[in-house]
């Protein structure tokens, strides 16, 4: 609208095969001025395995220091560094294995267990990133093995944490759509594009049907304030 054009900072990250991929489409301002001030002046990975992998620890300490203060952001970033070193030593054993069971690397079945792996992965350090210290993330993740309570989705108990079945039912919906939009835009459709194609009617209808959308949920949520901060939560 103003003329300025803003290189794009997310680049769908959750569809990432890998986590090093995932830092190459998530926050890409961060991690690239992270690469170039930090990894490629320690030495990048031109000077062997081992002096790539400590340069990986620095420059993702770095990382987590930026993101805050406190031993769960450090240990958040050093998680992430671990992640691409395990990956890098694993590297040949997993194509062995891909050999094995002859499955390409390329294959829908391959993209889709790297994906869903590197999607846990990453969500196990949110984890940590969230949590109100290092010990509580760790305790919250230990209990993801340890807890057993599947009826928790039977007795309604699940209503009682902030969502209730309505605003459970809005973010099924949400998330259905956003996946949707995401799945189109990484497979390079243009939504906008797609949209300014279509029938004068259409069009003014789909924006009219946008703007009622943002009026009605826009200031929808548990603990929604409209006077806060948006980053303050951060």
């Amino acid at each position: 609208m103003f003329g300025i054009h803003l290189a794009d900072n997310f680049r769908h990250p959750y569809f990432s095969r890998s986590t090093g991929e995932f830092w190459r489409r998530w926050h890409i301002s961060l991690s690239s001025w992270l690469r170039d001030y930090v990894y490629i002046p320690l030495g990048g990975n031109r000077k062997g395995r081992l002096r790539k992998y400590f340069n990986l620890i620095v420059t993702f300490a770095v990382s987590g220091m930026w993101h805050g203060g406190g031993l769960k952001y450090l240990f958040w970033g050093l998680l992430h560094a671990g992640y691409q070193i395990i990956g890098d030593v694993l590297k040949p054993i997993r194509k062995g294995v891909y050999r094995l069971f002859r499955i390409g690397e390329e294959e829908t079945l391959a993209v889709l267990i790297q994906t869903l792996f590197t999607f846990v992965c990453v969500m196990f350090g949110w984890i940590l990133f969230r949590a109100d210290s290092l010990r509580i993330g760790l305790s919250m993740i230990r209990s993801v093995f340890t807890v057993y309570n599947p009826w928790i989705f039977f007795d309604d108990s699940l209503f009682e944490l902030g969502l209730g079945w309505r605003d459970c039912v809005i973010l099924f919906l949400s998330l259905l759509l956003l996946l949707a939009v995401s799945l189109l835009q990484n497979r390079k459709v243009s939504l906008s594009k797609l949209i300014m194609k279509q029938h004068i009617l259409l069009r003014w209808s789909i924006y009219f049907l946008m703007i009622a959308v943002i009026w009605i949920l826009g200031t929808y949520g548990f603990g929604f304030n409209a006077q806060d901060f948006i980053y303050g939560g951060f």
